[in-house]
């Protein structure tokens, strides 16, 4: 017998960019745009085995990180997952992790978040766990309303992460503020997961970091949108005009200026032609070497930094 189980709790919804076109052959991609991916297997060079190989890295960190997350529960469905628990902090610090990793392996991920009613079944069995309810639902559909690799939450959920986890809440109230869409001029709530790079849970107060802190999340920052700018596992990607606003949409809020109050140089908007990992390695470089950061004070600018 199934049982099932209600309580309140958390929900991520996680989708992978650009794999239904390329399942469905709608892309017309070459040798190079298969080589980042498929080189290393002894298989043809298909759309089909692109999008097998991507499905299998996904998987591969999920399973990675359903070793770190115990109380968290993972349930695949093909280029997509969900992801809950009744710990809100536990969902934020999985939802965080799983974007940076997904990126830094050379895959683009877009995500709804969600906290409220979730239904499932409570018994594991070869099938796998499933879950409805509302917070399903809607984590789900706010997946869809936006370009890019961002997590869009529902109004309240900064409310619900502050019931359950004050502590938390607090040192975290940068990650969770609104953006106006370009596209359609409405004003979204979302989870700024890119301002924090490997966001753990004793993380220091956000909005009261030193300079060097400031700098280091920014380097950091900078860092992932250059994968995506740069990494020729986003070659096939590039290769459709959806694939490439997505892309476009990720480099140019990831590299935004005047994050956490910093000024820099990389105000990157679209993709470059040169895509391989020594590009990847030479401008983040660059970016460690920079020095001409500048900390914003009191919506002034202050004298370069040293």
């Amino acid at each position: 017998m199934e049982l099932i189980n209600k309580y309140e709790g958390a929900v991520f919804f996680v989708d992978i960019l650009g794999i239904t076109a390329l399942t469905n052959s709608k892309m017309n991609l070459t040798d190079e745009d298969y080589e980042p991916w498929l080189a290393k297997y002894s298989i043809e060079y298909s759309d089909q085995f692109l999008a097998a190989s991507i499905l299998a890295e996904f998987r591969d960190i999920l399973i990675r990180m359903n070793d770190d997350f115990k109380d968290v529960t993972i349930s695949q469905l093909s280029d997509c997952a969900f992801v809950w628990s009744k710990n809100i902090t536990d969902i934020i610090l999985f939802a965080s992790k799983f974007m940076v990793d997904a990126i830094r392996k050379g895959i683009l991920c877009r995500a709804g978040l969600t906290y409220g009613e979730i239904i499932e079944t409570n018994q594991e069995h070869k099938l796998g766990r499933f879950i409805v309810g509302k917070a399903v639902t809607d984590a789900a559909k706010l997946e869809r309303m936006s370009k890019g690799a961002r997590i869009l939450i529902d109004e309240e959920f900064p409310h619900n992460l502050w019931e359950q986890d004050k502590d938390f809440a607090e040192r975290t109230i940068p990650l969770f503020t609104p953006f106006t869409n370009p596209l359609d001029y409405n004003i979204y709530d979302e989870f700024k997961w890119y301002l924090c790079p490997d966001l753990t849970r004793d993380i220091n107060n956000l909005s009261v970091l030193s300079n060097d802190e400031q700098i280091l999340l920014t380097k950091k920052r900078l860092k992932i949108a250059n994968q995506v700018r740069c990494s020729p596992k986003y070659r096939w990607n590039s290769k459709s005009l959806e694939g490439l606003v997505q892309m476009r949409a990720t480099i140019n809020f990831i590299s935004e200026n005047k994050l956490l109050n910093i000024l820099h140089n990389f105000d990157w908007s679209d993709v470059v032609s040169k895509r391989d990992d020594e590009t990847v390695s030479n401008i983040n470089r660059k970016i460690d070497n920079y020095h001409d950061y500048r900390i914003i004070v009191e919506k002034e600018e202050r004298p370069w930094a040293e």
